[in-house]
């Protein structure tokens, strides 16, 4: 059955409104007119319509005409079409359907699997602060509604320095890799984020005299941190398993220093053998309780750095 033809007819129902057009056969409804000529000129705009992109664009307004041609023209400057925008759109609607797990939620789903997995507390400390800092922001969004730029904007406006922006990718970045693992998401958005630039420092190495000199002064005019420093000489512990080590994992007597499983990067229990001049330098320090490093340690190695000749 065909159509009927597109045409303006009288209509004698109303005081002002004469003329109609009837688009009811295509989907849409009906059109009224003060003026026979507005009449016509919509009737002429719709039958063009109908020729061009057949019966699908009966109907549409000036507008939606104005919005259809503004987006295929920007689309087409990256060569996408409407068609490939559509198909984007679609697809991140659907993961959102799929996933209405948020990210609070997620986040508490992945400390609790890191912590069966037999990670350290140092590590899940770490990885629970920064995903409630994110929770903050993202807590309630379904984990596939978060996009690159989010992400991408939320670490360039995080406070700190380049290297904490870059632990916060790092552990976000768990977060989301989880999902992807769990098929919650097709690929992990961090991934295409910007790395913040750290700085290229080398480690930082003393010539013996200039060692010599570093812990002279600091048993002259600090001497609680000499343990520390001492240690990091010539034990070859992290930085971090330093920061957390305990003067009772310090075992003068036999020798060895032991990283606990709990302090330790990898999760695992480490014995560190002492060298005799390490042994020498702590010896003093023998009845010393409480944690390696003193308050103020900060403060206090700079006084010493400055004091060293």
């Amino acid at each position: 059955m065909r159509k009927p033809k597109l045409a303006v007819r009288p209509y004698r129902h109303h005081k002002t409104h004469k003329f109609l057009l009837d688009l009811r056969a295509y989907g849409k409804g009906r059109r009224f007119f003060r003026h026979r000529a507005d009449a016509d000129a919509e009737c002429r705009r719709q039958r063009i319509l109908l020729e061009k992109h057949s019966s699908e664009a009966i109907g549409l307004s000036q507008r939606a005409m104005s919005d259809f041609i503004t987006a295929k023209k920007t689309l087409a400057e990256y060569g996408e079409t409407i068609n490939d925008a559509v198909n984007f759109r679609v697809d991140h609607l659907e993961r959102v359907r799929r996933c209405k797990i948020t990210v609070a939620q997620l986040a508490n789903e992945v400390l609790d699997a890191k912590r069966k997995d037999g990670m350290s507390e140092a590590y899940l400390n770490d990885l629970a602060l920064r995903l409630r800092v994110f929770s903050r922001d993202f807590g309630s969004q379904p984990i596939a509604g978060v996009t690159v730029e989010q992400i991408d904007d939320w670490l360039r406006n995080l406070p700190g320095s380049p290297k904490s922006r870059a632990n916060y990718r790092a552990n976000i970045g768990v977060l989301f890799s989880y999902a992807t693992s769990r098929r919650m998401l097709d690929s992990n958005p961090v991934l295409h984020t910007a790395k913040p630039k750290l700085p290229d420092n080398p480690p930082e190495i003393f010539a013996v005299d200039e060692l010599r000199a570093l812990l002279d002064a600091a048993n002259r005019d600090a001497p609680d941190v000499l343990p520390m420093l001492v240690i990091g000489a010539f034990a070859g512990l992290r930085e971090a398993e330093i920061q957390r080590l305990d003067m009772s994992e310090v075992d003068l007597v036999r020798g060895f220093i032991e990283v606990k499983s709990a302090k330790a990067k990898s999760a695992r229990r480490r014995i560190v053998q002492m060298q005799p001049n390490l042994v020498a330098w702590l010896q003093p320090f023998a009845g010393m309780k409480g944690r390696l490093v003193p308050v103020g340690a900060r403060r206090k190695l700079e006084h010493v750095r400055k004091a060293a000749p």
